[in-house]
């Protein structure tokens, strides 16, 4: 399969949500900073014409203080995983490329 060490990725938790006050609430929140890197590989998969699919994964962790929390990780998926994701998930939105010029991108 490869290097994974190449995989543009980001790294983020979750934590009980102590503010919630009724069922209606996020039961849990967190958030994500997602890095120059990471959002540059998914531009340089979205000028190509081709979806950036991201993968997903989830560990439940417990803190030194004793606090239970999940630790995600999302990953570019490489070209030849995003069409064959297991849930069958390849794109759920109408597509890139269709006339978007690269003007249209920051970097």
């Amino acid at each position: 399969m490869g290097n994974w060490d190449d995989v543009a990725k980001v790294d983020f938790a979750v934590f009980p949500n102590k503010f919630a006050k009724t069922d209606r609430h996020p039961k849990k929140t967190g958030k994500i900073e997602i890095t120059r890197e990471f959002l540059k590989a998914m531009l340089e998969r979205a000028k190509t014409g081709e979806m950036p699919v991201l993968k997903v994964a989830m560990w439940e962790n417990t803190s030194k203080a004793g606090q239970s929390y999940d630790n995600f990780r999302l990953e570019l998926a490489r070209p030849a995983e995003s069409s064959g994701m297991e849930d069958g998930g390849g794109s759920s939105g109408s597509g890139g490329g269709d006339g978007d010029s690269d003007d249209d991108f920051p970097f």
